[in-house]
Parts: structure tokens; sequence; C-alpha cells
């Protein structure tokens, strides 16, 4: 045999048997220790609930790595709670994967916006873009012009959650000025017609009285009775009446 059918028959021993060594070690890893060799499959815990440091330890502890995804806001979770997870709670997945967490930003806080002098419907759209809610609308005696807003409940500039509800009150105009009603008795008929006519009274009614003894043409008796309370303009053809004597007094 010469040296170089030595060498060749050498080498091929030595394939063979670095060859049965790897097929045994495979056999044991894969059939009698898997685990060492092949990546398991368990279920993910359910994390919802915890704060992020809780869940990935949690998740640590069934050999998982935790990474924070997006955070959301959420007026009922406080910040960094953990809101949804990737993959699903019972999903199963192999060990040393990762599983992303959802986690709150806690509640969104907002200015409320100025709204004064706009008209309900204006107030409205600009608070629900801001994300608020419109409840109740009531009204006041303003000089700001009829249906705009004048104020707000919380005032503008206060910090507040979202969503949250703004009332609106509006204005229904300046309040109506009260005057009295001034003593004509004894007045002629023109001068009493000129005094009511400058309070704004619109229309007067006059009746005569064939009894009355006081100089004809002046006024008898009248109602309302002076000082009472009248509203400008207002027409009160049967509350105010005059009556006249025809002359049988001196």
């Amino acid at each position: 045999m010469s040296w170089r059918s030595g060498v060749r028959t050498s080498l091929l021993y030595l394939v063979s048997i670095v060859a049965g060594f790897a097929l045994a070690y495979m056999l044991v890893a894969f059939v009698v220790f898997p685990a060492g060799v092949v990546p398991r499959d368990v279920k993910v815990p359910n994390v919802n609930g915890l704060t992020y440091e809780e869940a990935a330890q949690r998740l640590a502890q069934s050999g998982f790595k935790a990474e924070q995804g997006e955070q959301r806001y959420d007026n009922s979770a406080p910040k960094l709670t953990v809101l949804d997870q990737s993959p699903e709670p019972g999903a199963r997945e192999g060990v040393g994967s990762t599983v992303t967490l959802i986690v709150s930003a806690g509640q969104r806080i907002v200015t409320v916006p100025t709204v004064t002098g706009m008209t309900r419907i204006e107030a409205q759209v600009l608070l629900e873009k801001d994300g608020f809610d419109v409840g109740d609308v009531g009204e006041t005696n303003s000089d700001a012009p009829a249906g705009t807003v004048v104020s707000t409940r919380p005032a503008a500039g206060a910090q507040v959650s979202v969503p949250s509800t703004i009332s609106l009150v509006l204005s229904r105009g300046p309040a109506a000025a009260t005057l009295q009603m001034p003593g004509l008795i004894g007045r002629d008929i023109e001068s009493a017609r000129l005094v009511l006519t400058q309070l704004g009274v619109r229309d007067v009614q006059v009746t005569y009285d064939p009894f009355a003894t006081s100089p004809q043409g002046s006024v008898v008796g009248q109602t309302p009775v002076p000082g009472a309370t009248i509203l400008p303009g207002a027409s009160v053809p049967q509350e105010i009446e005059a009556w006249f004597g025809f002359g049988f007094g001196s």
C-alpha cells in the first residue's frame, strides 16, 4: 500500500467518526433534550392593567421581552398602565419573543377656549373640535347681542381633562328698563298724553266722567296709579285711563 492510499483511508475513517459523533449529538439533542435546541412555544401572559414595569417583570418570568409601544390618552387608566398588548394574551410564542405593550398617557388636559361673542353654533363647533361636549345652555340679560355667548362653565382658560362637558350662557339682550307711572291728575289731556308718550307708552284709552267737578279737560283719575311700574313701549289700552271734567266745577 502506498502512502497515498494510507492517507486516503485515514481520511475516510476520520470523516466516518466525525459524522457518527454529529449524528449521535443530534439524536440526543432533538430526542432526549429537545428544549435545549428547539425553542419552546409558551402562552403569552395577560399583563393588561399592570404598570409597564410590572408587566415587563411578568413577561420576563415567562421568558418574553417587553417593548413599549405607543401611548394613548385615557381618563380612567393612570399613566404608563398597560392598555393593550401584542401578541394577545394566550397566544403561543417562542421563548425570547418580544411583546409590545400599549400604555396609557394619562388624562389629556386641555385649556377651555374663549368662545364669548360667538353664536351658539360657532361655539359648539370650536368646543367639539377641541374634544369637549356642549352641555346645558342658559340665558341671561346682557349688553351683548342676543344669542351670543357671554360666559362658559368652566370658564375660558381653565385646565380640564377631555372629554368634558362645557355649559354655555347666552345673552338674551339688555334687560328692559322699568319706569314709574307719573301722577297725571290735574293735568290737561294734551299734557298728560305728552308725558305718557315720552315714557314710551304707545296707547292711551281716555274716558270721560260727566260728574267730575274739576275744570273741563283736566285729568281726574288714572290707571295704573301713580308710582306703579310700567314698561317702555307698552301698549296698555285697558290699563291707562283718564277722566275729564266737563266744567261742572269752578
